[in-house]
Formats: C-alpha cells, sequence, structure tokens
C-alpha cells in the first residue's frame, strides 16, 4: 500500500524541504559575509568578460561601486595597453583551466595604476559546464615599491662597494708582486688568500647589482663573437686563486667561437666553478667538460661534493634559495648565484639542468648554440 499521499506524509517532505532550504540559505548567507569581508576584490563575471558580482574589497580598490560596475565589461580597470592579458585569460579560462598568481596592472576609478596578483577560476554548473568565471585580486603595489626600494639599495650599496673593492685589490695584487720578488713565501701565502677573498667579494657585488637589474627588467645582453678558449682559461686561473688545494680539469673543445654576451656567459661560468668549489672538499675534483654536436655546445661542471637532496634540486634556481641541512649550515652564501644561471641562460634561449645525488656530487650542465 502506498502511504505517499496521505497528510503525514506531505508534512514530512514539505518539512524535509524547508530545513533544506534552510541549510542553502544559511550557507549562501555565509558566503556572502566572507565575500563581503575579504581584503581582497572578489569579482564574476560571464565568459565574455561583464562582471555580475562586486565585492566591498574591490569598491574599496578599484573606486568603483557595485552599480556602476555590474553589467560593465572588465576591460573598465584595465589599461589599454594590458587589453590584450584579458584575451589571453579568457582564453585559458574557457579550457577549463585556472590562473594563479598573475602579477600585473590595473586601473582605478581616479586613473591611478596599481599592481595587483590575480587568481583567476572557472565557475561550472551541476553539468559541468563553464558558466561564469571567478577572480580574486590582491593588491600589491605596497609590496612592489617595498621591492622597488630593496633593489634600488642593493644597486647603490653595490656600486659603492665595488670601486673602494677593485682598488684594494689592486694593491693586493701589486704587494703580491712584490712579495714573490723578496721570495717572501708566507707573505704571497697571506696575499694570495687576500686576493681569492676580494674576488669573492666583488662577484657577490656583481651578482647582487645583476640581480637588480633582473628584477627591474634592465638587465641586457651585448652579443658578440669571441673565444671559448679564452673565456675558460680565465676561469681556470680564477679557479687556482679561489681553491688552490682543489683539482680543477678542463676537457673537450680545443677552441671554438660562440655568439653570446661574453661577460655574461664569463659570469655562468664563474658562478658555476664557485658553486662546486663551496660545495665539495678541498683535494676533490672538479671537473668542466664542452661536447660539441650538430651545431649546439654542452658545458657541464661535475664536482666530488655533498650532493643535493632530490626535493631541493625542484628549487635550486629559485631566487634566495638555500639548502638547509647540517653539512650546509656553515657554508656562506645568499641563494642568488644559481639564480642569476638560471636568469642569464634563460635570456640566451637556454636552461640550467641539474644531476645530483646525496653524498655523490652533483653535475650543473647547460647547452649553448654555435
Amino acid at each position: 500500500m502506498d502511504f505517499t499521499n496521505e497528510p503525514g506524509a506531505n508534512i514530512q517532505q514539505q518539512s524535509s524541504l524547508q530545513a533544506a532550504l534552510q541549510i542553502a540559505e544559511e550557507r549562501s548567507a555565509m558566503l556572502a559575509a566572507i565575500v563581503d569581508s575579504s581584503d581582497d576584490a572578489i569579482i564574476s563575471k560571464n565568459l565574455d568578460g561583464i562582471i555580475t558580482s562586486w565585492n566591498l574589497s574591490a569598491q574599496r580598490i578599484f573606486g568603483y561601486r557595485s552599480e556602476e560596475m555590474i553589467g560593465e565589461s572588465i576591460t573598465k580597470i584595465i589599461p589599454e595597453d594590458r587589453l590584450q592579458e584579458e584575451l589571453k585569460i579568457l582564453s585559458i579560462l574557457r579550457s577549463g583551466q585556472r590562473v594563479d598568481h598573475f602579477e600585473t596592472k590595473r586601473i582605478t576609478k581616479l586613473g591611478k595604476l596599481i599592481d595587483v596578483s590575480l587568481t583567476i577560476s572557472p565557475v561550472k554548473n551541476t553539468a559541468g559546464n563553464i558558466i561564469g568565471l571567478s577572480k580574486i585580486a590582491r593588491d600589491i603595489t605596497d609590496k612592489k615599491l617595498e621591492e622597488q626600494r630593496k633593489n634600488d639599495f642593493i644597486a647603490i650599496a653595490s656600486h659603492e662597494l665595488k670601486t673602494p673593492l677593485t682598488s684594494v685589490r689592486s694593491y693586493v695584487q701589486l704587494a703580491l708582486i712584490r712579495a714573490k720578488n723578496h721570495s717572501d713565501a708566507f707573505t704571497e701565502d697571506l696575499l694570495c688568500r687576500a686576493e681569492s677573498q676580494t674576488m669573492r667579494m666583488i662577484t657577490m657585488i656583481h651578482d647582487f647589482l645583476d640581480l637588480s637589474r633582473l628584477e627591474d627588467g634592465k638587465m641586457s645582453l651585448n652579443f658578440s663573437r669571441f673565444s671559448l678558449r679564452g673565456i675558460m682559461g680565465d676561469i681556470l686561473a680564477e679557479g687556482k686563486i679561489l681553491a688552490p688545494a682543489h683539482v680543477i680539469t678542463y676537457s673537450g673543445c680545443a677552441d671554438l667561437e660562440l655568439y653570446a654576451d661574453r661577460e655574461k656567459i664569463s659570469q655562468v661560468l664563474s658562478n658555476l666553478l664557485s658553486n662546486a668549489i663551496k660545495y665539495s672538499l678541498e683535494g676533490t675534483l672538479i671537473s668542466i667538460e664542452c661536447i660539441l654536436g650538430q651545431g649546439e655546445l654542452k658545458i657541464s661542471f661535475t664536482d666530488q661534493g655533498i650532493g643535493i637532496d632530490p626535493i631541493d634540486q625542484q628549487h635550486l634556481f629559485e631566487r634566495f634559495y638555500r639548502v638547509r641541512n647540517e653539512q650546509m649550515k656553515n657554508i656562506s652564501g645568499f641563494g642568488i648565484g644559481l639564480h642569476l644561471v638560471s636568469e642569464i641562460l634563460k635570456l640566451h634561449g637556454s636552461e640550467i639542468s641539474v644531476m645530483s645525488e646525496p653524498g655523490k656530487g652533483s653535475t650543473f650542465s647547460f647547452i649553448l648554440q654555435v
């Protein structure tokens, strides 16, 4: 017998429906409260870029009230020179992907350009079809200003330090010549160590300057043809000064012309050699190998050092990243050398790769077109 049409059953169904509606309303109210209380601008729009919702923080950040923006195109807050960004973003989102932490600029009602970080996700209905887009915009103007102040300080401090250090190195070299002429082995040894340390400091200063230029987008390349033999000879001579107790060998490509930025490639080679020296014990072997084939030159630096954990390898070329373990806690560094190597090679259309295993050394390699 079917009792579903009896009064008691109807009352029970209505009660369940009312409870479900109440839960849905409470969830909706809670979500609305979260959106309105967020410090970030939370905006929704359709697939044509027309705004459908605009929270209080969006009003605070961009200056427009919700009634001024709902129904308007999102391009209202996009600078003219960045309109192509919106087309690319919409294309990505229509494919079902999301955009995470995309840093760009937007324009307020008063015409002020601000730095923002955007996270945008597709909104799907119960059938899985994309029906709109949800955008979270975070104002990062203060963060960018702070980064700029830091970069300016680094650039100024590095420039001011470079001149006196270059003079100190010249004085040390003159004294070193005098010590050699007088066969003063003790003084010669001390001056060699002093020259090594001044070279390390000059290299660090150059790295800081280049990091500042890189972050400002002002690092440019000066391409020319130069001899690999000449630049490699300089690197090997530098290695003898920096690490006289290491065994440093070079093989392959006796002479070859490269078309690249000589100074920047020299910096890449110097940083890779310095890195190999830093993370391997005195007396161990560091081998530099060049392999030429089919219009490409592969250069590799292999050491017998402490090696790198696979987890650290994933972050090794990030700015300021330092591997943290007991073996490395007393090794100095700022975590910018390998980052600069990676960025300089990207500007040359190349990339740095690493093969390493803890306790078994590391090999860093890159390829240049010839």
